[in-house]
């Protein structure tokens, strides 16, 4: 009985992990799960002396995003986080190799982001505080 429930399990692992990536999400829902995980689209850690913001959650959503514009300590949205390329077959998967900004220590307040999906619609600004 063992051995048939580690096949299964085998068999519906397989079946999980091909499934369609999420490139074949459609933009709405895409823009949903961007929206709903908002507050994990920036992450501030101090290391080794330096303050750093994390850009992870957006590279790993690139085939839904545009473009992604930021601040520090303002909210002009004056600069702009060059995103990775989608690539269709596996876009979560995050290929850059810095992924994030430094900064001397304490140097940013706050960050406010916006992202532009790939319909051309933009979220709201996000603000996020160390």
């Amino acid at each position: 009985m063992k051995q048939i429930s580690t096949f299964m399990l085998s068999i519906l692992l397989l079946g999980v992990f091909s499934l369609p990536a999420s490139a074949d999400i459609p933009i709405d829902q895409m823009k949903k799960i961007l929206n709903m995980t908002k507050n994990s689209w920036v992450s501030f850690r101090d290391f080794n002396g330096k303050q750093m913001i994390y850009f992870t959650h957006l590279e790993a959503y690139t085939c839904g995003i545009k473009e992604v514009h930021y601040s520090i300590n303002t909210e002009e949205l004056d600069q702009r986080w060059e995103l990775q390329p989608c690539k269709t077959t596996h876009p979560n998967t995050i290929r850059k190799d810095i992924i994030y900004l430094t900064m001397p220590l304490a140097t940013a307040k706050s960050i406010a982001v916006q992202v532009t999906f790939t319909d051309g619609t933009k979220s709201e600004i996000v603000r996020k505080n160390p």
